[in-house]
């Protein structure tokens, strides 16, 4: 029930947005057709003609650049360590991390005193 309630949900969204962007295309043609109506202007360019062209080539890759690496470090942190296993400092204890999992594995290959056989009972149950 839950599925068809978020399907019927993103149809009526898609066809809102079509509404929309219909809408909007035609008031634009009107406005275009009412501006075409009026009759043309002269428009003088001033200058070489090419405006920022040798900064706007290299500033726009770099706004795309900026953006995706601002959203990279948002959603997943920043990388201190570099890449592969262990990063550049192999000897890193990210965190706290390695000493308890160590003191883990140690605990649990330890047994209880009161649960280890002792030597003589164990070589009983051999014979």
């Amino acid at each position: 029930m839950r599925r068809g309630m978020a399907i019927v949900v993103l149809l009526l969204a898609i066809l809102g947005g079509v509404a929309i962007g219909v809408g909007a295309y035609h008031a634009g043609v009107t406005h275009g057709l009412a501006q075409a109506a009026t009759g043309g202007q002269v428009v003088r360019v001033i200058g070489p003609g090419w405006g920022f062209f040798p900064f706007g080539i290299f500033l726009f890759p770099l706004f795309f650049f900026l953006i995706f690496g601002l959203l990279r470090v948002a959603f997943f942190g920043r990388r201190w360590h570099g890449y592969g296993p262990g990063g550049w400092d192999k000897d890193h204890d990210h965190g706290g991390r390695t000493a308890r999992f160590d003191d883990w594995h140690r605990r649990q290959h330890e047994q209880p005193a009161s649960q280890a056989p002792s030597a003589p009972e164990a070589s009983e149950s051999r014979r």
